[in-house]
């Protein structure tokens, strides 16, 4: 009997107890879950020490977030492509020495570019020295000076040129076959005598180099020079020795027509020219 009253007793506390916990005064609200809206998901909070502090979700699709919040309070937003300065390019470093010098033309590369010349071009014709014992093709109605036994000479009639371009050959006997060196002298001897000419104000002449003429051993060399009077000349000269005799050939005309006269002038005369004997 005493046990079934102490069961009961302890039966009246508990109920008196949950009586208690539930007129606390405590509401809990039931949220329903709305089909229309995904669960929300859990937030893990990484700050594991200390009392926790829960942060507020930010959303960054509605419009809201202002992300300057995270430069600092009030900054005023950056603009990298207006205003920005133009890049500046560093002055280039004048050695102290050079300073105020006067600059130099370098040749050829930034010489005034020379006034172009009327084009010119030549019909040939055969010619004869007989006193050479030569025939060659030169340009037509040139006219022509023998009056010297071992000279032959054409020159340019056209009055329109100011310097007179002319063809000079000369046949002379040697005592010996002369050698490349010998050839080589009297190339020198040549440009030499060139430039000596009394209305020569400056000479430029090129090294020698070997070429057939006669279809023998030859040597050539090319000059430029300036006259008194300012008129800017060129030419070529070319030996060869052919059974003992010298044979020379000097084709002078203004620098203007460097082309014209020695890729067709004296091109052609090498070609054609031939020993009659």
């Amino acid at each position: 009997m005493k046990k079934r009253m102490l069961l009961a007793l302890v039966l009246v506390m508990c109920v008196a107890v949950l009586c208690a916990c539930q007129n606390n005064g405590t509401k809990y609200t039931v949220v329903e879950k709305n089909p229309a809206q995904p669960p929300a998901q859990a937030t893990q909070n990484l700050n594991l020490g200390g009392n926790q502090v829960s942060t507020p979700e930010i959303n960054f699709d509605d419009g809201s977030y202002d992300p300057l919040t995270e430069e600092g309070k009030g900054a005023d937003p950056i603009d990298f492509t207006e205003n920005m300065a133009a890049p500046v390019t560093a002055a280039p470093t004048v050695r102290g020495e050079y300073a105020g010098a006067t600059p130099v033309l370098l040749d050829p590369i930034d010489k005034p570019t020379p006034t172009p010349v009327p084009a010119i071009s030549f019909n040939y014709q055969a010619y004869d020295a007989p006193k050479l014992h030569l025939t060659f093709q030169g340009p037509v109605g040139w006219s022509v000076d023998d009056t010297v036994a071992d000279t032959f000479i054409l020159r340019n009639p056209d009055p329109s040129m100011a310097y007179q371009a002319s063809m000079t050959l000369t046949a002379t006997s040697v005592s010996s076959q002369m050698n490349k060196t010998s050839l080589n002298t009297q190339v020198e001897t040549m440009l030499d005598a060139i430039a000596a000419g009394e209305n020569v104000k400056s000479f430029s002449p090129s090294r020698t180099a070997e070429r057939t003429l006669l279809d023998q051993t030859g040597v050539y060399a090319n000059y430029t020079g300036v006259l008194d009077n300012g008129e800017e000349i060129a030419g070529r000269v070319h030996v060869t020795c052919v059974n003992k005799v010298l044979y020379t050939v000097h084709v002078t005309y203004p620098r203007a027509y460097r082309d014209t006269y020695v890729d067709t002038v004296y091109d052609t005369l090498r070609k054609s020219i031939n020993v009659t004997q």
